[in-house]
């Protein structure tokens, strides 16, 4: 069975998994990634993943012994009762690109563009969820560095020494109602979170291949990205002769997680590549991310401020499928993936299972087109933390991803 019988539906196979991988466990929405490194010769490579979550928080209530307001206390709703449901996701998009050039004949590299971390969420100011956070955001960006080196080790096989570098560029918001009986006093008002930093991660793996067979197994080991967050917290202190907020320095010391991800693949019949891969995550690293005063007067260098609760477990993320060639134009694929839930109660980051299909159009030897799509749900659950609970049943999320290539 020749590579180039499956080598399209190969293609499809990893778009789904960039579908797949943007609604991931924790805050992770994509990663550096090699496969571009395994096909021949120069090529140019951009696509960008929707993902449309529909995760709706109901029963939100009090904790017994939390004194909240009887009634919505700050902003449009003002006065009115406490809002007990919301729809807490935001649609969001990741892009990619990756420039993949040869070397030599054994030694190729691939400069990548990623956005590895994500979150968005948006509670508005009438549901007791408020108080522990209005609007949350994380945005990243990296910039990265992958290269491959191949031994033969037989007359068709092959073994690849994997390893990048990556520049990582991390950016936290949340918005929080802050009631009158904090420490800092004064009214009811809405405080801002805005951090920032840059840091350098890395990766390390290997891979062994039969071309011929359309063979491939990988493993690669992802560090931890270690962040010293910087940035202020505003309108939380208020000046006591004007009543204006006074921003307050703060930092941070967090680490995104370690991981491990085994791949597999291999032609199964004439024009038919089966596929799969385990990932694990270092999720549980992240408990609680405690922001502390840096430089304020008046106030202790290494004060707690505020903190931002997680308590996340362990991710990790089961997908298998099938491709298939259908002639020199056409090939698909099909996936079904299971993602394991970081959530211990205090998000709602429950289990995903993801459906997806996708579609390889190649009108020539240079250009490749792909579409995939994905459908499932967000597994059901409670939610608590130290001010609120609530509950949330199966919801949809779906995924689209278009993605072009271009070779030289």
């Amino acid at each position: 069975m020749s590579v180039q019988r499956v080598k399209m539906a190969g293609m499809v196979a990893a778009l789904l998994g960039s579908a797949v991988a943007a609604n991931a466990g924790g805050f992770e929405r994509s990663s550096q990634d090699f496969d571009i490194l395994f096909e021949k010769g120069t090529a140019v490579e951009a696509g960008a993943t929707v993902v449309m979550p529909q995760r709706k928080l109901k029963n939100i209530r009090a904790n017994p012994g939390v004194a909240t307001p009887p009634l919505v206390p700050y902003g449009p709703d003002r006065g009115k009762p406490w809002s007990t449901s919301v729809d807490e996701a935001k649609t969001y998009w990741v892009p990619k690109v990756s420039a993949k050039f040869d070397l030599t004949d054994d030694l190729a590299c691939a400069a990548q563009y990623r956005e590895p971390w994500g979150i968005e969420t948006d509670v508005g100011l009438n549901t007791l969820r408020s108080f522990t956070a209005i609007e949350q955001k994380i945005s990243s960006r990296d910039f990265g560095l992958n290269c491959s080196y191949r031994f033969a080790v037989g007359e068709k096989s092959y073994f690849r020494i994997l390893g990048g570098v990556s520049y990582q560029e991390l950016k936290g918001y949340q918005t929080r109602l802050i009631p009158p009986t904090t420490a800092f006093r004064g009214n009811f008002r809405v405080a801002t979170l805005d951090v920032e930093d840059g840091s350098v991660g890395w990766r390390l793996g290997a891979a062994y291949e039969i071309p011929e067979y359309a063979m491939r197994a990988s493993l690669v080991y992802q560090s931890e990205v270690k962040y010293n967050l910087d940035g202020t917290i505003d309108n939380l202190m208020l000046n006591p002769l004007t009543g204006q907020g006074v921003p307050l320095n703060v930092t941070n010391d967090i680490a995104a997680p370690q991981s491990v991800e085994f791949k597999f693949q291999t032609g199964i019949a004439p024009d038919w590549l089966a596929f799969g891969s385990v990932k694990w995550t270092d999720w549980k690293s992240i408990q609680q991310a405690t922001f502390v005063s840096n430089g304020n007067r008046g106030l202790p260098d290494g004060t707690k401020i505020t903190s931002l609760d997680l308590y996340y477990q362990d991710g990790w993320t089961v997908s298998g499928g099938v491709g298939h060639k259908f002639n020199e134009q056409w090939s698909g694929a099909a996936t079904v993936t299971w993602d394991r839930g970081t959530s211990t109660g205090w998000t709602s980051q429950t289990d995903v299972w993801l459906f997806g299909l996708g579609a390889n159009y190649k009108p020539n030897d240079v250009v490749d087109v792909r579409l995939a799509g994905a459908i499932g749900w967000l597994g059901s659950g409670e939610l608590r933390d130290s001010i609120s609970t609530g509950d949330f049943g199966n919801d949809l999320v779906s995924a689209l991803s278009l993605t072009a290539k271009v070779k030289f």
